[in-house]
C-alpha cells in the first residue's frame, strides 16, 4: 500500500481542483498514529519496519539505507543500526512463520494498517510484560499459523531495545501524557 495521487478530472463539466495528496491509509479508513497514541519510539520503529518490508517488496538499497538514516538520526550510530537489526529479525521471523503476506504503508504516512497495528500491539505488550496481550498478539501477528520461539524471541528482542530507548526518547521530544498512557488496543480483521 502506498501514497497516491488523485488526478482531478478532465471533463469539462466539473470544476478543475487542484491536485489533492490521497493516501492509501486515508483511503482504507485506517487509523492515524496520532489517534493511537505512538510513542517516539515506536514511530520510529514503524518507519524502519516499513523500510525494510520495502527492501524486501523491491530488492532496493534504498529503503534499507533510509531505515539506518531513521534509526541513527534517532538512536545514534550504535543504537540506530541494531534497532534496525532487530526490526530486520522480527520481519524475517513473520515471514518465515505467517501463513500470509503483510500489509505495509509508506514511510512517513501518519495512517497505521491492521498488520502494523498488530505488530505495533505485540511490541507493546512484550514492553510491558502482559502475557496475554503477548499470546493473543503472536496469534494474531502470526495469523494462528504455527507457531515456533523465533516469532516470540525476536519481538522480545525488539521490544528490548525499544525499552532501552524509550525514556530518553520521550523526554527528548517532549512526549505527551496521552503519547505516555498505556492503551489497549485491539483491531479485528
Amino acid at each position: 500500500m502506498r501514497d497516491t495521487k488523485r488526478k482531478p478530472s478532465n471533463s469539462a463539466s466539473v470544476a478543475q481542483q487542484p491536485d489533492e495528496n490521497v493516501c492509501a491509509g486515508h483511503a482504507l479508513g485506517f487509523p492515524l498514529r496520532s489517534s493511537l497514541g505512538f510513542r517516539p519510539i515506536e514511530n520510529v520503529t514503524l518507519d524502519v519496519f516499513r523500510c525494510v518490508c520495502e527492501v524486501y517488496a523491491t530488492a532496493s538499497a534504498q529503503p534499507w539505507e533510509i531505515a539506518l538514516r531513521i534509526s541513527e538520526e534517532q538512536l545514534g550510530a550504535i543504537d540506530g543500526p541494531l534497532l534496525v537489526a532487530r526490526v530486520t529479525a522480527l520481519l524475517r521471523a513473520l515471514r518465515k512463520e505467517r501463513g500470509n503476506g503483510f500489509s505495509y504503508l509508506s514511510v512517513g504516512c501518519q495512517h497505521v494498517s491492521p498488520d502494523e497495528l498488530t505488530v505495533t500491539g505485540l511490541l507493546k505488550a512484550a514492553r510491558n510484560g502482559d502475557k496475554n496481550a503477548f499470546e493473543r498478539g503472536i496469534a494474531l501477528a502470526l495469523d494462528n499459523a504455527e507457531i515456533s520461539d523465533r516469532t516470540r524471541i525476536a519481538v522480545r528482542s525488539l521490544a528490548e531495545t525499544q525499552s532501552s530507548h524509550s525514556a530518553a526518547l520521550d523526554d527528548e521530544v517532549g512526549a505527551s501524557d496521552f503519547e505516555k498512557q498505556t492503551v489497549q488496543a485491539v483491531y479485528l480483521h
